[in-house]
């Protein structure tokens, strides 16, 4: 499975560096590129799509000897999820938002991969079975329910997972109640509700801090490319899996309460990234000289908004919400 992931990413960052260049090489060093009617018929017959680069895929397999290893459609899902990240970087760039160039991907970004229909069946004894991988003993949180189509393979801190994508029937609805609140997410108090009750934050950050600062001293104090840095670093990353496992968890449930409970929820408008910017330098206008700005406070309550996670806790509301109360 590493060996697959990493042929995965090679893979990625091969088909990005085609479609940049395509791109640079063919269109921007056009003598017609500042003409808008030109760029876009150059854009659209010169440059590489998903399609060019999936027929290229079996040219691929001819020229290394690796990739016949791995199954087909993998390889085409890797194409793909890149075609899919440009397309979303069109869409933010046509919306006037912040465009985001898809990036190459490094060794800790890039940690999954996809059979999306077929290559991999579930046995009897607990097993998986993925086409040019094997046989691979499975541990199953919960049964499958529905029509499974996609098995994505990753790799977290040093644990591999399965993710089981599955068609089911459109859950009933739950029962309507009379009840509407609006919640006030904080800092002091995770969430304040308009009928009075609170949802106290867990903190989860806050009391793993003292295991987190132990391993992160203790991997700065490994030398650089050693085995017992990669040991260290693995301890960190499972340190921060935990909290974030714990954090998630406690979203969940908190969100199921709220949406059994009410049939109308609202949220007060946060603009997230506004509210964990790091505090501006301030300068005498006489002197020259950087006056106290509060950063110190200021990181502290950064720390605290990103351990509440309170972006990912209206986004969960939202989805068992929208679930929930379809007819």
């Amino acid at each position: 499975m590493e060996f697959v992931l990493r042929r995965c990413r090679e893979l990625y960052n091969a088909a990005l560096t085609e479609r940049r260049d395509a791109y640079h090489f063919h269109v921007r060093q056009h003598p017609g590129y500042y003409d808008p009617e030109t760029r876009k018929r150059l854009t659209k017959e010169l440059t590489v799509n998903y399609y060019g680069q999936k027929r290229d895929a079996a040219a691929i397999k001819e020229l290394r000897d690796e990739y016949q290893a791995i199954h087909s459609q993998v390889v085409q899902d890797v194409l793909l999820r890149l075609d899919k990240a440009f397309k979303a970087f069109f869409r933010r760039v046509k919306h006037g938002e912040t465009p985001g160039y898809p990036r190459f991907q490094g060794r800790a970004r890039y940690a999954s991969f996809t059979y999306p229909r077929d290559g991999y069946s579930l046995t009897d004894d607990g097993r998986v079975s993925l086409s040019k991988i094997g046989s691979v003993k499975i541990t199953m949180h919960r049964p499958l329910e529905g029509m499974v189509k996609t098995a994505t393979i990753k790799y977290e801190a040093g644990h591999w997972y399965i993710v089981f994508s599955c068609e089911v029937e459109q859950p009933e609805p739950l029962p309507p109640v009379g009840s509407e609140v609006g919640i006030d997410l904080g800092i002091t108090h995770f969430a304040a509700l308009s009928d009075g009750t609170f949802i106290e934050s867990p903190r989860l950050l806050r009391k793993g801090q003292t295991a987190l600062k132990h391993r992160q001293r203790h991997l700065c104090r490994c030398k650089r490319r050693s085995h017992r840095r990669e040991k260290a670093r693995k301890a960190v990353a499972r340190t921060h899996r935990k909290i974030a496992n714990q954090r998630r968890d406690f979203h969940h449930k908190a969100a199921k309460k709220l949406v059994e409970q009410h049939q109308v929820i609202v949220f007060e408008d946060l603009h997230l990234t506004n509210l964990v910017r790091r505090a501006k330098p301030q300068q005498d206008e006489g002197t020259g000289e950087y006056l106290p700005n509060g950063a110190a406070a200021k990181s502290g309550l950064n720390k605290s908004l990103l351990d509440n996670g309170l972006g990912q806790f209206v986004q969960i509301v939202s989805h068992k919400a929208s679930l929930t109360c379809m007819r």
